[in-house]
């Protein structure tokens, strides 16, 4: 289902429920579970969030902030599942692991199928590149030329990671990978110094630091950004809005003709579906009770639509971002979470070559 078409339909429905309890959040502390180290994109579209959020949730609660890192996002979200009192008292904001818990994770300790769900965040990334990369990159088109170059990345089972090797391998160009930085804000430095010349960034954090900071000034080029699935199938993310660049299918049809057929590019679309849909998750533990995922939910769907909000977020991010919830929103999350063996297996092996091919930094 098209992501904004969930949003409008569960505002509507959320608007029809009954009340939540306006004590139950009163006098207490929500911590607010970032599962990415401080000073990149999810941290700081997280605290954005924190500074809004109490205000909009019956009772008020305090919102503090609580970073997770570790192992891809996965050491937090394993925390929020396992250990995490399931009491109301921790809203988990995860980046990155829905797809982790889709491809089968063997990191996983807790079941993603069990989380108390609250609401998706939809998103995508844009591809950029240095333009100094031999024999040099004017326009999206020169990349098919390039050689030698690195691509950087978070860690092997990344979502984003895997993406952009899939990515140039459907468009047959040799690259070099490294894994291992600890957010974004690392790896686009690293770009920076020239230690990698390759990445992906979110849109919020591509608008806010990179096209001003790099695009601009001309030390990079955007390539392409993901596409979103909608039942009228592949477009254009609304987040794209302003940004000058195709999206992947877009440019694979212009330098190739056509898209390509077969289990990578099956794999591929399903990764993609899964990482834009759910970029980010507010969840809460399993067992959760009802009057906090309501009051939680029901304060978010507030806050998204408050002015406040919604200037902070266009100020820091360039964007606000898209809260998908509701009945749709979560069916959609369980059925992400559904076991596919063809796929599961597929993306074990794609992530064992990561592995091997990395010069983990």
């Amino acid at each position: 289902m098209n992501c904004r078409a969930i949003i409008v339909l569960n505002m509507a429905l959320l608007a029809a429920q009954p009340a939540v309890a306006a004590d139950f959040y009163a006098g207490k502390t929500l911590s607010l579970l970032i599962n990415y180290a401080p000073g990149g994109p999810a941290d700081t579209e997280g605290r954005v969030v924190a500074r809004h959020l109490g205000k909009h949730i019956a009772g008020n609660p305090t919102i503090v902030i609580r970073n997770m890192p570790g192992a891809g996002g996965v050491v937090g979200a394993n925390w929020l599942g396992t250990v995490a009192p399931p009491d109301g008292s921790t809203l988990g904001f995860l980046t990155g692991v829905t797809s982790k818990a889709a491809m089968g994770d063997a990191n996983f300790k807790a079941d993603m199928s069990k989380y108390a769900f609250i609401g998706g965040v939809s998103g995508i990334t844009i591809t950029f590149a240095r333009t100094d990369i031999a024999p040099g990159l004017r326009r999206p088109e020169d990349i098919l030329k390039a050689k030698d170059f690195w691509v950087g990345g978070l860690t092997a089972d990344s979502d984003k990671d895997l993406r952009e090797r899939m990515e140039l391998e459907m468009l047959g160009i040799p690259h070099k990978y490294i894994s291992g930085y600890g957010n974004t804000a690392d790896a686009r430095l690293a770009l920076e110094r020239n230690e990698i010349q390759f990445y992906a960034e979110s849109s919020p954090s591509y608008r806010a630091t990179v096209e001003p900071g790099l695009v601009d000034k001309g030390y990079a080029i955007p390539l392409w950004m993901n596409s979103v699935d909608t039942p009228e199938g592949l477009a254009r993310s609304p987040d794209a809005e302003g940004i000058d660049a195709l999206t992947y299918e877009e440019f694979l049809k212009k330098v190739k003709g056509e898209l390509p057929k077969g289990i990578l590019y099956d794999s591929f679309r399903r990764l993609n579906s899964t990482g834009t849909t759910f970029l980010r998750l507010y969840v809460m533990s399993p067992g959760t009770p009802r009057e906090a995922t309501d009051a939680v939910r029901a304060g978010l769907v507030k806050m998204t639509r408050d002015p406040e909000f919604r200037d902070d977020a266009l100020r820091v991010m360039k964007v606000v971002p898209t809260l998908n919830v509701g009945e749709a929103a979560e069916k959609a999350f369980r059925e992400r979470l559904t076991a596919n063996p063809d796929f599961i297996a597929f993306m074990r092996d794609y992530i064992a070559r990561g592995h091997s091919m990395s010069g983990k930094k």
